[in-house]
């Protein structure tokens, strides 16, 4: 009989040492993927772009990004995924440092595009790997941390960037949170790679194909919805962070050492706090109903209109900030165990696709969507235009002025609501039942 363990199991052992490694070069991810975004209004300035444009400069790493999960996931179903990880943190390294070069709002979008490359990879295939690692009861803890990388990164990212271009500027600022991941690379292509398939019940067989996997999806509602909830998260949670450092600097008027380093502390706490209490109240619903990692998921992502709401129209820093903290909790609170309901769906042998295939689907119907989207709502109302979005949003206490954070509000309330119904409606067609240790729990 296999015990589920304790959170000190993930790290022990060889599966350990290498389920830590993916977890900080993971955090190296996010810092470099969200250094950037704090520093969109002096680069912004410094290359003479509107927020249009800006969002446009998102869009490229969305494309890039989005579009080439189904490629890598295809390769790590069938290559050595720890060498396949390391090339392609390598790539996103020195691409995020060549960002600290650019001349032109074309030539950073391009670089932009590069660091999607190399992240497609990393994030198609990890969930897998992770997943070969660890047996079913402890694969939501596993992945709630790994992903608990996105928040703390995000924090860590724009803090870092912002301290260092407040007094050195936003170049060197990218010079010097592209670089250091390189550092952990020769270690991750040198690791061991587990076998496929060995903790779970099912026995592993060869890799499907896309098309097969494909298919899997469409035979499978659950996947499907869940798909669709996880775009509507990534669309809120993704344009909060991308747009938010914006807000403070300008909207807000505070200046851009202090914003970036308040903002990271708030998005730092609650990047360790959101994604393991997300673990530990999903796993104490799904003891109670096979639908609690939904249930969860559902009123996390639902409720997060509430603390963007009191951003929208607080001017008090302890006020702001703590609807801050709440926002990035609530927002990060459910990937983990949405990702894990994912993993139990399918078999060994077509995680690094289904990951992959889940990737694109959250990206090109999400954050592809609403980075671009806030910032031509925005350029729109400076040229006055969308005056009824302006009088509307006043009449609830948003400085007419503010145009940044009317459009965000206007594109990520409803889709927040949206996202807790597709969770809802993913719990209602699960019928696989809660996961289980094949061995016996």
């Amino acid at each position: 009989m296999t015990r589920s363990g304790g959170w000190g199991d993930l790290v022990r052992g060889e599966p350990g040492r290498l389920y830590v490694l993916l977890c900080l070069i993971n955090l190296l991810n996010y810092i470099d993927r969200q250094a950037v975004t704090g520093l969109l209004e002096p680069i912004r300035v410094d290359l003479g772009a509107t927020d249009a444009q800006m969002g446009l400069v998102g869009s490229a790493f969305l494309l890039t990004y989005a579009l080439l999960p189904p490629v890598f996931g295809w390769l790590g179903d069938r290559m050595r995924r720890t060498r396949l990880l390391a090339s392609s943190a390598a790539a996103w390294c020195v691409a995020t440092a060549a960002s600290g070069l650019v001349g032109s709002v074309g030539q950073l979008a391009v670089a932009r595009a590069a660091v999607g490359i190399g992240e497609a990879s990393y994030m198609a295939n990890t969930p897998g790997l992770i997943s070969d690692l660890f047996p079913p009861t402890r694969r939501a803890r596993a992945l709630s941390i790994f992903y608990a990388a996105a928040p703390i990164g995000a924090a860590l990212g724009v803090a870092i960037a912002g301290y260092i271009a407040g007094h050195f500027g936003w170049r060197v600022a990218c010079f010097l949170v592209g670089l250091p991941g390189l550092l952990l690379v020769a270690a991750l292509y040198r690791s061991r790679e587990p076998a496929r398939g060995t903790l779970d019940a099912e026995a592993a067989g060869p890799p499907p194909s896309l098309g097969e996997v494909l298919a899997q999806f469409r035979a499978k509602p659950v996947l499907i919805a869940l798909a669709l909830g996880f775009a509507g998260q990534v669309f809120v949670q993704n344009a909060v962070e991308y747009w938010l450092p914006t807000i403070l600097q300008r909207d807000k008027a505070i200046p851009i050492a202090t914003a970036n380093a308040t903002y990271g502390v708030m998005v730092f706490i609650a990047g360790i706090v959101g994604p393991l209490g997300g673990a530990i109240v999903g796993d104490w619903a799904v003891r109670r109903t096979p639908r609690g990692y939904y249930l969860v998921s559902a009123l996390a992502i639902a409720a997060v209109a509430v603390p963007i709401g009191v951003i929208s129209v607080a001017s008090n820093p302890t006020v702001l900030f703590g609807a801050v903290l709440v926002e990035a909790l609530l927002g990060n609170f459910a990937t983990g165990l949405v990702m894990a309901a994912a993993m139990g769906q399918v078999g060994a042998q077509s995680r690094s696709t289904t990951a992959a295939i889940l990737l694109t689907t959250m990206h090109l119907l999400g954050d592809f969507i609403s980075w671009p989207l806030v910032g031509s709502l925005s350029t729109a109302m400076s040229e006055g235009r969308l005056g009824s979005l302006v009088a509307a949003a006043s009449a609830v206490g948003v400085a007419p002025e503010h145009h940044l954070t009317i459009a965000l509000i206007g594109v990520s309330v409803p889709a927040a609501v949206v996202a807790g119904v597709m969770y809802l409606t993913a719990g209602a067609l699960d019928r696989t039942g809660r996961p289980a240790d094949p061995a016996g729990a």
